[in-house]
Parts: structure tokens; sequence; C-alpha cells
């Protein structure tokens, strides 16, 4: 490592001795988040130190040993690799030339600079590019990828983690680039102009695998503005997350972690819920993999890219029990405008109907075990956004969110959504086609959203993060209530019909019902908090004695229950 960082040293010594100085060029950038780099740590497969190559295979395969160690096996093996990872120059002059295709105007400039192979013809490139190596010795360290996305949606069996390495946990990792101009060929401004292209490759794309769920985020010291591609548009939402906890590869204490890919997993699943609603399971899947991308059974680049930025109170915890967790920070979401414009909407309800990453499907409450002991069961996600004022013209952060008592304001939401869907893929829209599939489909006929009276206490304190109300009872609203009454054959609570099971392994079941509370009170009355509750159907609307419709009919039956979307 140390000798990589002295070579860097030393040609940029030389080029000024030679008075060429102008032909060498180098800078420090800051990873900010793990650069996914490599899979298994087994002799006869991969293990990769740079933060730019393949991952390998997602699933065992006949014949190869991928499958002797789980991410638990792993975890208490080798939770870091005896590797200091590094980024090689041939993956940052990939990142830069992928960046440059994506820019008419650059990309013949690009291939005279860069180099450039045809069937008949080789022209050799102008600039190098150096291997960037983190200025502080750095491990590769275990992660995971757990696919949930059947499990989530389909109701279809819990997903198993795979492993992978990263380079970096998460914390910044900070690292050099350099580039210089082969003397007599390339000029000063040559290489100027190609150190523009590397600083906005790289904070545009990031590093390593896994770019477009948000790993391998990248950023400069000198805080340049990244240039949209072409027909793409950013969103940006600033967010807060207070959670029973969120983990990666270890669900011990102390090593909770809000990741990029549960911001992925969480847009990906809602995507294809709304996608259900309007197409064939095959016409869903296929959109779904044009917009994310997907591995399995033939790799498709995606079109969609996220980013998740920490600020600086990431992973504070409360300072009562049972503890809460709060992670703060941006999401952002690039993708061509059209599409855009049809995520937007998604994103918005599903912020209304739920919160993010574990127990997601259920608002901030305590919860007693079979122990005694109290414990903190869902979450609550504030996301906001900025908008101009129409009268002042100033730009303000506003609310994220669907009003819990206007259900035409709801109702107009998805039909923005289902106009613009409609348009972009005329072809494949079949309205109705999946009312009888048993998964979580969200359209008018296979859903139903409810707002209900919330606890009718505040609480949590989110300003000092900290439980103002202990009573496990009373923390809970009215639909909360309703899934843990024990009152049969209504009995919700641990029933995979409807209220989930978290008994882990093949016995875990998702709940059919996600639940989210409202600090906001309704117009009508002395009602400060609300709960609102979304509830899949799975096929069975029209089965009034199954369970998921008996729950129906006792949240419409509610005393002050207001009908916002669905059935």
């Amino acid at each position: 490592m140390y000798t990589q960082i002295l070579l860097t040293l030393l040609l940029s010594q030389q080029h000024s001795q030679r008075g060429n100085v102008k032909l060498f060029k180098q800078g420090q950038f800051i990873l900010e988040e793990r650069a996914k780099v490599g899979s298994f740590p087994h002799p006869d497969l991969e293990t990769l130190v740079s933060a730019g190559e393949l991952c390998g295979a997602w699933q065992p395969q006949a014949g190869r040993p991928e499958d002797k160690r789980n991410v638990g096996e792993n975890f208490q093996v080798m939770p870091e690799l005896p590797l200091n990872g590094y980024i090689p120059g041939s993956s940052i002059r990939g990142i830069v030339r992928a960046w440059a295709k994506k820019f008419p105007n650059i990309f013949p400039r690009m291939l005279e600079l860069l180099g450039n192979q045809t069937s008949r013809t080789i022209t050799a490139g102008k600039i190098e590019f150096l291997d960037a190596w983190p200025i502080e010795p750095t491990r590769l360290s275990l992660d995971i990828v757990n696919p949930q996305q059947e499990f989530q949606v389909l109701h279809q069996g819990q997903g198993t983690p795979v492993s992978h390495y990263t380079l970096g946990t998460g914390e910044q990792v900070e690292f050099t680039v350099a580039i210089r101009g082969i003397p007599g060929r390339a000029t000063p401004e040559d290489v100027e102009e190609v150190w523009g292209w590397v600083e906005q490759a790289l904070c545009f794309y990031g590093v390593g695998s896994r770019t477009a769920s948000g790993y391998g985020l990248v950023t400069t010291e000198n805080q340049i503005t990244v240039k949209n591609v072409p027909n793409y548009s950013k969103k940006s939402f600033p967010f807060s997350l207070y959670s029973q906890g969120c983990y990666g590869v270890s669900m011990q204490r102390g090593q909770e972690e809000l990741r990029p890919s549960h911001w992925r997993g969480w847009l990906r699943s809602w995507t294809w819920r709304f996608l259900l609603g309007v197409m064939s399971e095959e016409n869903a899947q296929l959109t779904l993999s044009e917009l994310f991308g997907t591995i399995e059974p033939q790799a498709r680049s995606g079109c969609v890219r996220i980013k998740m930025k920490p600020s600086s109170d990431w992973g504070e915890n409360s300072s009562n029990n049972p503890r809460i967790f709060e992670w703060s920070g941006k999401f952002e979401i690039y993708a061509p405008s059209d599409i855009l414009s049809i995520l937007i909407p998604i994103i918005k309800i599903a912020a209304s109907v739920g919160g993010l990453g574990r127990g997601w499907r259920r608002p901030l409450h305590i919860f007693r075990m079979n122990n005694g002991n109290a414990a903190t069961r869902g979450t609550y996600l504030r996301l906001s956004h900025s908008v101009r004022n129409q009268t002042t013209g100033n730009i303000e952060s506003r609310n994220f969110l669907l009003p819990p008592h206007r259900s035409e304001i709801w109702q107009n939401q998805y039909t923005n959504w289902l106009n613009k869907v409609t348009e972009k893929w005329r072809e494949r829209i079949v309205h109705g086609i999946n009312n009888n599939l048993v998964a979580e489909v969200f359209s008018p006929t296979t859903c139903a959203i409810y707002s209900v009276f919330g606890p009718s206490v505040k609480p949590v304190n989110f300003q000092d993060l900290r439980w103002l109300e202990t009573n496990p009872n009373n923390t809970r609203g009215d639909a909360m209530n309703l899934v843990y009454q024990q009152n049969l054959p209504r009995n919700y609570k641990r029933n995979p019909e409807l209220g989930g099971s978290a008994a882990g392994g093949g016995n875990s079941h998702c709940s059919w019902v996600s639940i989210r509370r409202f600090d906001a009170p309704r117009p009508e009355g002395d009602v400060h908090c609300q709960e609102v509750a979304c509830l899949f159907l799975g096929g069975q609307q029209n089965n009034h004695n199954h369970i998921r419709s008996r729950f129906l009919r006792d949240l419409r039956n509610m005393e002050g229950s207001i009908h916002l979307f669905g059935i």
C-alpha cells in the first residue's frame, strides 16, 4: 500500500523536475458509503481487493463451494479479510468512460483522449490512470445482500442473506486519485479536461458494484457541482428515521446500521406493488427490471439510481429504554425525467402508509416480551422536500406526505400516477388482471386504506429522542389495538393470514397490513394523533369470511374511521 502512495508522490516529483508538472494531476476523494468488492473468502473462488469488479454469483451453483458458509459463519470466522482494499486505475478509467458515453458532446473527445478499440482498429489513449489507495490502510469487511422481494410482496418465503465483502464499513474513507498525461502526446489542457471528467464521474456513479443501489458513494473535498446526465432528473428528500434498529450483517446490540439497500429495497418493492395493480405479473416483473435492474435469470441494467447521504447525528439512540435509534440525512433518487415522475407518487404513498427498514409495517410502539421486558417495535419516517412558495417565492421545506383525512387527495395521487404509467407503457396495461393474486397488490380493488384515531398521548419526544409513555397500551392507536386484541375469531396478532409472525427461518410471515402514525389533528374534533392502516387483501376481497375481510370490516366500523382509498 505505502509503495503505491510513494509511487504517486515520486511520479509527481518527476514531472515537476522535468518541467511538465501540468501533465500530472491528483486529488483527494472521500468514500462516504462502503464499496462492494467481492463475495466469499474461498481460495478457489474470488477474493477481490479492487472496488470495481464483479461480485460473483448471488446463489450457490452446482459444483461450486459457495454454500459452505452462511453469513453467520462468515461473520464468526472472517468478519474482515486480511487484505487492504484499493481502487484499480482501470476501474476509475472505466467509470469515466461510462460517464462520458452519456454525453454526446463529450463522447468523441473521450475516445480521442482515453483510446478506442473497434473490430478493425485500436487507438491508444493519451492519459494514464493510477491505482487509488486509501490514505489509511482499510481492510475489506463482510456485508450482506438480503433478497426480500418475493417474501415482502408475494409472501412466498423468507429470503436467504448472501455474503459479500466491501471496502470500508460505512465510515468515511479518504483516498487519492491521480492521472498523468503521456509526455509528447497529451497537453496540460488534455489532462485538465480529463480530470474534470474524473471528478464528475466518481461523484455521479461512485465506485464498486451496486452503485445504483447507493453503494460506493464518493464526494470530493472541494464539493463540485455534479452534472445531471442528459434527460435525467434528481429529486432529494431530507429524512429522519426513528426505529427499533436497522441492521446489516450483524444483529448484535451496538451494531445497528441503516444501509442504502434498505432504501433501494423499499422503493423497489413498493414499485412492484403498484405495477402489479395494472399489469400482468410477467409485465410487471419486466418493467421492474427495466427500472431497477436484475441479475437473474438474465442480467439487465436499470435506469434508477439512489443515494443515501448521512448527516452528523447518524445512529443516535434514545436516553431511556426501550431504545430508539435515529438516522437523519438525505435520500436522493436519479432517473430519466419521465420515470422520476412515475416514482415520486409511489414514494409519497409509501411514506404515508408505513416506515422503512426493520419493522416498517408498524408505528413506533412498546411491546412487552414473554420475559416481561419492554422492547421497541416499528418505525417512524419523516420525509420532506423543498418547494417554492407561490406567494413569497421563497424555497420552503414541507412534509412529503398525504393528509390522513382527505380521501380525494389520495385518489388524485393514484389517478395521476396511473395516467403517467399508462402513457409510458400503454401496451402493458391490463386493469384488474391481478385482483385474485395472492400478493400485496396496490390498486383501488385490491387494498384498503383507512384513517382511525391514534394514541391519546404522544408516545415519543423526537426532539429529545426519548419515550414519553412507557405503558405499552398507551403507545398504540385504534388500528394497533385491533391487531393486538385477543378476541377470537378475530385473533390478528401473530396470525400469518393478517398480523404476520416473526418466528424466524421458514416459519416467518409478513403482515398483510401496514400501519403508520400521523401526529396531525383532525379538523372536526379534538383528535391530535391518527393511525393510517393499509390493508392488502391478497385475493380475498370476495371471501367475506376470511380473516383479512373481517379485519377490513372492523376497520370500517370503528368510531371515527375515514375511508381514504381502495375497498
